[in-house]
């Protein structure tokens, strides 16, 4: 969830990002091979603000870090693992207005693909945690996917206590002034059969997607109790405690299964 915790950062600082959109897409065909793409799409008024800057490692300078240029990508593609290379770097420009770029990575053997999605850089070089990327293995047409950080918790687990009705009075005034902030803004980070899918056990699912993280914040917005809670704990919940909770919250979608299996057509 770190990069969700990033976006909402960078929503704060900004004050205005509305029409901010990412997609990470794992493409799988059905002989090993695999492509990764990322797509970054920022509106007119964000890519404005981050021209003039946003300081020394401020959350500007770390938004131009997702639009990855020739050497980050190529940086990028040796840490997802053995045998990536770049594909292409494009510039795309959405039907709203909206700009940026999209990156295509190929994988030679997605066995080999170590994935997370991209976030800006935290730590100094060596001192990054490894093991909490995404991992894959296919059996014939079975690719298994293993996301360790489905059971991971964040924070120090202690329970907070409960909002007064003053603080969510409060709560409800911030959420209105967020509002136009956070419109347009999504995240989604997805697994895709090339060919389609025949079955699957993953919690979301279409013909031949699996979805991981779809977050709509238009629609989360109107919600209230949902949002407040994400805002409140994100922090200390896992990706599994946070599907749960958000099962039946429109604009909200997380896959909270450590391991999903899909039989590939």
């Amino acid at each position: 969830m770190k990069l969700l915790r990033f976006l909402l950062v960078v929503a704060a600082s900004f004050g205005l990002v509305s029409c901010f959109e990412m997609k990470s897409s794992v493409v799988v065909n059905k002989d090993g091979s695999a492509t990764v793409e990322e797509t970054v799409l920022i509106g007119a008024q964000l890519a404005a603000m981050m021209a003039q800057g946003g300081g020394q490692g401020g959350p500007g300078e770390q938004l131009k870090g997702l639009m990855l240029d020739k050497e980050s990508a190529e940086k990028r593609a040796k840490d997802l693992g053995e045998g990536v290379t770049v594909k292409s770097i494009e510039e795309v420009k959405s039907a709203d207005g909206k700009t940026g770029n999209k990156v295509t990575f190929a994988v030679a053997d997605i066995r080999k693909l170590k994935y997370k999605p991209n976030t800006p850089d935290d730590k100094p070089e060596g001192e990054k945690k490894e093991g909490d990327e995404m991992t894959f293995t296919l059996d014939g047409s079975t690719l298994t996917i293993t996301n360790p950080e489905a059971d991971k918790k964040k924070g120090d687990g202690a329970e907070k206590p409960k909002k007064s009705p003053e603080e969510l009075a409060a709560m409800k005034g911030q959420m209105a002034m967020m509002k136009p902030m956070l419109a347009g803004m999504r995240m989604t980070v997805e697994v895709k059969a090339a060919g389609g899918i025949a079955t699957s056990d993953a919690s979301h699912q279409t013909a031949d997607t699996v979805t991981y993280i779809d977050i709509q914040f238009d629609k989360l917005m109107e919600n209230f109790d949902a949002f407040a809670e994400m805002m409140e704990g994100m922090d200390g919940m896992s990706m599994s405690d946070a599907a749960k909770k958000f099962e039946k919250v429109d604009g909200m979608k997380i896959e909270g299964k450590k391991v999903v299996k899909i039989d590939l057509k």
